[in-house]
């Protein structure tokens, strides 16, 4: 996949939904606070009219009992990330989830060795994130994975980027902002295609 140790040393930032996972965090987290307490339903307008994105996934992630065991998640890139972690690799979960959310994922393995997500003040998606990447390991100092167009403001500002479950086309505009270090299909059953 990435052959070699000078592309090893750029940690790897790898993006959550749609990527790690075959799936949505706030979308499961909607569907657990729904099914067990739906008359939260009502809040979830409010929420997202008082803070936005962020505000929404902070408040629904405090009351999802969501099982992160029983998540869908991308078996081929899981295992690619066990294999750089034990080339001494280090993989940063990047995501837009909610960082309780994003902390009980990145608990479930021993992979991570940090966790930036969104706060219920910043939704860490698209220029967001590439931003506080760039903060944290400098203009092109970090290799990305991620799954979508979204996804396309970071590449443009990380060395080299990783592209799971993502189309052809992706691949391409992907490759035009930075080179593209691997691919990993979409895995049969992906109901993924992360609208937050």
């Amino acid at each position: 996949m990435i052959a070699s140790d000078d592309k090893r040393s750029a940690p790897l930032c790898v993006d959550l939904d749609g990527t790690l996972i075959n799936t949505d965090l706030l979308w499961e987290s909607l569907k657990a606070v729904a099914r067990r307490q739906p008359w939260l339903a009502l809040w979830f307008p409010a929420w997202l009219l008082m803070g936005g994105r962020a505000r929404l996934k902070q408040a629904v992630a405090a009351r999802a009992p969501v099982d992160v065991t029983a998540l869908p998640y991308h078996r081929g890139f899981l295992e690619f990330l066990r294999a750089e972690k034990a080339r001494g690799r280090r993989l940063i979960l990047a995501t837009a989830s909610d960082a309780v959310l994003a902390e009980r994922v990145a608990a479930r393995f021993d992979l991570f060795d940090e966790v930036l997500a969104s706060d219920g003040r910043r939704n860490l998606r698209g220029t967001e994130k590439a931003a506080l990447l760039v903060a944290r390991f400098g203009e092109r100092g970090f290799d990305y994975a991620g799954n979508s167009p979204v996804d396309l403001q970071v590449w443009a500002r990380a060395r080299g980027a990783v592209v799971v479950n993502g189309p052809a086309e992706l691949v391409q505009r992907a490759e035009q902002v930075c080179p593209v270090l691997g691919c990993f299909p979409e895995e049969p059953g992906n109901p993924c295609r992360a609208p937050w």
